[in-house]
């Protein structure tokens, strides 16, 4: 494509239809879209147009910004193109604009049969042929819906448009009934391909063949395509359905190597920990290092730590980063694995981790290798040469634990020697107070009189940072039995209220409002607009004065206006979004509609917001739903909610089922939907 783009000229459009296959594409989004940035900022070719569509599901994966520092961003260019430039497109046309199409329609025959026969304003669906489409599919004899029910969850698991068609024959067995698959033809695979990709109303069929083009290298085995609107279609209709267990294995066997870690992906987002792993150990199997650092993040989220360690230092191996080696010494050093951890510390710090470089010192010393700590004091201050302060601060590491074996005269000599930078940061280096705590500030102070006296400016800026650690040591002497009694009955300020107490004090505010008359339309207005300013105490109090008027509605509106709240369109919810739903469902749970407030959570969650699965989940538990909430959490897990897994873990432990809990944390859901048996995640690769 951006070999394309380079012959595109002045006043031209460049169409992408369903652009997520271009910018999505974690070989080729960033070649592509810095194609399309360099073709609109290249004045010489300017005016161009360059328009897209792309699915709600696909827009969401392209702008979500990665939380982790350790996984790669493969998006970040296609980020930077769409930032700020995406037009919605309505699902359903309103009445108004229904009303506006008649007069263009007059002259397109399609729009005004689409005017007369679309249900509910959906003209773009009718448009592209989805009534004969949905007859299609939904009259299909059983092999052929088989075939496009296996293409729709693979599009919706993630798997790219071109499916192979030995993938789609492997598993479409799982979803015939046994007397299904017992009376299919031996030809059922050719009289299911005749009868989907057969043409309807001169647009595609339900599958089509994918014909490459001259210049294009023919694949190895033919491949399909679902129709867009099927794709879609299935999207929403199946979107609480489980994958089933052939289909991933026929993912498996088929699918290109480049696409085992996004495959891996969805099946984690999915709890099915044993199915991701099998993706992720064949993407390691292949050398693909990202394939490593997954399975070993999935292990460690799992709690089987040791595992993890495994894969986390294959994942080193073949990177070589010190961000890999530093997590994985501090997760030796969690299993008590302290002097492997040790080497992974040095690893890491030689590979340029200033946290490294700190927390091998510490190490040794803890270890008692106080030689060996020594020595990595001054090597790690050899190697910051540059950097005063970072420098001189370890210099003064290395003095403070020659004070510890005695040997002053040495450790005065070297802490001198750090004074040589107005950056020393000698507080932090602790020699002062080592020097006092073992007794040696005498002999110390009587070295470094005598090096004053010679001259050494050093040794008196030294001599009086010495001399300030005695003074404060008296200080704190004199104060300590003062202060223990100052704190004894104090309450600690900063403690956190919950949800009710601060309803009560809003409402209580709003009782003096509304007695003194002060609680006017005026006032509502300005305590609405700080609230929709970002006031969250002007919305507490304004919707309090509401909710004692009687107006609950408007109250509760008030809080779901607020709970919309994003940073930018596309991007996840503020904190204080997340904050006004739980006020907006409390609101509602007092109002005695507890079942609409559930269903309001429950649609906001499933749309990603793990804040407000947890709140509905606790609302369900405290109705005594408990069996409901997991069901409905498993139904998100089917959707790839990832943190259906968490939660549901959580829950079970929370009614008693312990076990059921333990083994769900550590193995997942199997496709099936029942808790997974004990796996072992181990390579094909001896």
């Amino acid at each position: 494509m951006t070999g394309q783009l380079e012959q595109v000229a002045p006043k031209t459009v460049v169409w992408l239809n369903e652009a997520q296959h271009y910018l999505l594409d974690q070989d080729h989004s960033a070649q592509v879209a810095s194609g399309l940035r360099e073709l609109l900022n290249d004045a010489a070719r300017a005016p161009v147009l360059v328009l897209g569509t792309m699915w709600r599901e696909q827009w969401d994966a392209l702008t979500a910004i990665p939380t982790s520092g350790i996984e790669p961003d493969p998006y970040a260019q296609a980020r930077q193109l769409i930032k700020n430039k995406s037009i919605a497109v309505p699902d359903v046309f309103t009445a108004d604009e229904l009303k506006a199409a008649q007069t263009p329609a007059l002259g397109d025959p399609r729009l005004s049969e689409a005017l007369q026969r679309a249900e509910q304003g959906q003209i773009t669906q009718y448009l592209a042929s989805a009534p004969a489409l949905i007859e299609r599919y939904n009259t299909a004899p059983p092999g052929a819906k088989a075939l496009v029910e296996a293409a729709m969850d693979a599009l919706r698991i993630g798997h790219g448009r071109a499916l192979p068609l030995p993938l789609l024959e492997a598993a479409a067995e799982g979803y015939l009934t046994d007397i299904q698959c017992d009376l299919l033809d031996d030809d059922w695979l050719e009289q299911a391909l005749v009868y989907t990709t057969r043409p309807l109303r001169g647009a595609r069929g339900p599958l089509t063949r994918i014909r490459p083009r001259r210049a294009q290298t023919a694949p190895a085995t033919p491949s399909y395509r679902l129709a867009d609107y099927l794709e879609q279609h299935g999207r929403s209709l199946r979107r609480f359905t489980r994958s089933l267990a052939p289909l991933w294995d026929a993912l498996l066997d088929h699918v290109a190597p480049t696409d085992l870690g996004v495959l891996g992906s969805a099946a984690e987002d999915r709890g099915l920990l044993y199915v991701a792993s099998r993706f992720y150990i064949a993407a390691a199997d292949s050398g693909d290092v990202t394939g490593m650092r997954h399975l070993a993040g999935l292990l460690e989220q799992a709690g089987r730590t040791k595992d993890a360690i495994y894969w986390w230092q294959r994942a080193a191996d073949g990177e070589h980063t010190g961000a890999i080696a530093e997590h994985v010494a501090s997760l030796l050093e969690k299993e008590e694995l302290t002097a492997e951890a040790l080497r992974w510390w040095q690893s890491a710090a030689d590979a340029g981790s200033s946290v490294a470089l700190d927390r091998t010192g510490e190490l040794l010393e803890e270890l008692g290798h106080i030689e060996e700590a020594i020595c990595w004091w001054q090597h790690a201050a050899d190697i910051t040469i540059g950097d005063d302060a970072m420098s001189s601060a370890y210099i003064g590491q290395g003095a403070r634990l020659l004070v510890k074996t005695g040997r002053v005269e040495e450790a005065m000599d070297r802490w001198i020697r750090a004074f040589r930078t107005d950056h020393f940061m000698g507080l932090l280096t602790g020699v002062p107070d080592e020097l006092l705590a073992t007794g040696c500030d005498e002999e110390a102070l009587n070295w470094l009189r005598s090096r004053t006296k010679a001259g050494d400016a050093n040794a008196l800026k030294a001599l009086r940072q010495l001399q300030d650690a005695s003074n404060r040591a008296s200080r704190n002497v004199l104060h300590e039995s003062v202060e223990k009694d100052q704190t004894k009955d104090t309450i600690r300020p900063g403690q956190a209220t919950d949800m009710t107490d601060e309803l009560s004090a809003a409402r209580q505010a709003a009782e003096q409002l509304l007695e003194g008359g002060r609680a006017t339309e005026e006032a509502i207005g300005k305590l609405h607009r700080a609230g929709v300013a970002g006031n969250s105490r002007a919305l507490e109090l304004g919707s309090a004065v509401l909710w004692l008027s009687g107006k609950t509605d408007e109250a509760i509106r008030w809080w779901q206006c607020a709970a919309e709240q994003r940073d930018t369109p596309g991007t996840s919810y503020t904190s204080s979004a997340h904050y006004a739903a739980r006020h907006a469902a409390k609101l509602m749970d007092e109002a005695g509609r507890t079942e609409e407030a559930i269903r309001w959570l429950q649609n906001r969650a499933e749309t990603g917001d793990a804040n407000a699965a947890e709140e509905v989940t606790r609302m369900l538990v405290r109705a005594g739903h408990a069996t409901r909430a997991l069901h409905w959490l498993e139904e998100c897990a089917a959707a790839g909610q990832r943190y259906a897994l968490a939660i549901s873990v959580q829950l079970l432990a929370e009614v008693g089922r312990v076990d059921e809990s333990r083994q769900l944390k550590l193995y997942g859901w199997d496709p099936d939907g029942s808790i997974a048996k004990p796996w072992e995640a181990r390579s094909k690769i001896a």
